[in-house]
């Protein structure tokens, strides 16, 4: 177990790194906002096609198998793009990159519901993915100073020898459970019950409200501080890191919270504060409001993921898992490839800002009342009670 928490931390450390220095390092070498906007596309479409089927494929050989390819991959063109910045390979690589990118995260959940049973799944799964905040502090602060002092390239190479050097973690993890399934049964839902179905059908149309909201500025948080406050790559990274850091700490107690105020409670807040928060967004232009408020929305939303991967895969069956995961991420990336486009089109129009946030806050508010339908009929459920019910004192 241990040795998979290592393998998360260093790998998701040289994706923060990787996330916060790519777009920098694009504007540095000349491309327009309207460039990268369409990069970032092409990337969520990788992640929503090659995503699914790394998915598929996790499930029919083995995540750990996948895991190592990915990383591979996701080096290699990470060192192609430094070394051969032209226009061509960067669209043909943003094919596939995004697949690689992403897929890391859907297989180790998915490998953390193998290992794991109903009562020590909530705590792990909030570890990990503390350990995967907590990474990205690091990170962001890793590829500003690193970016400022030695160059944007020079941090993408370091980015991408760490996520090699994650795998010597990784070939010592225990190899999830592979079942002799065929292509054809994977995507069967014949043998789920009507509970089930419930879950995995509000859970992805969850996953599509919140993957549009949250495309219109996630994944430009460095180019929106340097677009609205000239922010420096080190000064961008801190600001980052604090925002990574609170859905760190938060996603690490997020077990010992939900069994204390109770998991649905817990959710139902946390996305409640996220709507105002996305609002003001729209109007406050002082940089250090800006990013404290910036920080609490990214707290707020993230800290929670723990506990809602934690529900949504124990109602899943284990060797449909990884597949369901790529089925979610396959949404939440096609999502996301369409606002990007939109940040593209309207970030660069008189006050295109305000617009980009009230439209994201109108999303995550329609996702609030998914989130409440989806809990309904699970609230006095056996399995969702073990969860997160509290320690006998």
């Amino acid at each position: 177990m241990y040795k998979l928490l290592y393998y998360t931390f260093l790998s998701s450390l040289a994706q923060s790194t990787y996330r916060i220095v790519f777009n920098l390092f694009l504007r540095d070498i000349g491309y327009s906002n309207t460039f990268i906007s369409h990069i970032t596309s092409l990337e969520m479409l990788s992640s929503a096609f090659l995503g699914l089927i790394i998915g598929v494929l996790g499930d029919k050989y083995g995540k750990k198998l996948m895991l190592i390819i990915s990383s591979i991959s996701f080096a290699s063109i990470t060192f192609l793009r430094v070394l051969f910045p032209l226009e061509n390979v960067l669209i043909y690589t943003a094919l596939i990159n995004g697949g690689f990118l992403t897929s890391r995260m859907l297989l180790l959940n998915a490998l953390i519901v193998d290992i794991t049973n109903h009562d020590n799944r909530g705590k792990v799964f909030g570890y990990n993915f503390g350990i995967f905040m907590g990474s990205g502090v690091l990170g962001n602060l890793t590829g500003g100073i690193v970016g400022d002092f030695f160059g944007l390239s020079t941090a993408m190479i370091i980015t991408g020898i760490a996520h090699l050097s994650s795998n010597i973690f990784l070939l010592s993890v225990k190899e999830s459970n592979k079942d002799n399934i065929g292509i054809r049964n994977i995507f069967n839902i014949g043998d789920f019950d009507k509970t089930q179905l419930h879950i995995l059908k509000y859970h992805l149309l969850r996953t599509f409200l919140i993957g549009f909201g949250a495309g219109l500025f996630v994944n430009f948080g460095n180019v929106i501080f340097k677009d609205l406050f000239n922010m420096q790559p080190t000064m961008i990274g801190i600001a980052l890191a604090i925002a990574q850091f609170g859905a760190s700490l938060g996603s690490v107690f997020s077990s010992k919270i939900s069994k204390r105020f109770g998991a649905y409670n817990y959710m139902w807040i946390m996305n409640i504060l996220v709507v105002p928060l996305l609002i003001s967004f729209a109007f406050v232009r002082d940089p250090y409001i800006f990013t404290a408020l910036y920080a609490l929305r990214f707290s707020f939303m993230n800290m929670t993921n723990p506990v809602s991967s934690t529900i949504v895969m124990s109602y899943i069956p284990k060797n449909k898992t990884t597949t369901v995961s790529g089925i979610r991420n396959f949404l939440n990336f096609i999502a996301r490839s369409v606002s990007a486009l939109v940040f593209g089109y309207l970030s660069v129009i008189s006050n295109g800002y305000t617009y980009l946030f009230l439209i994201s806050a109108s999303f995550y508010f329609i996702s609030l009342i998914i989130l409440k339908i989806m809990f309904r009929p699970i609230l006095d459920d056996e399995i969702f009670l073990n969860l997160y019910k509290k320690s006998k004192t």
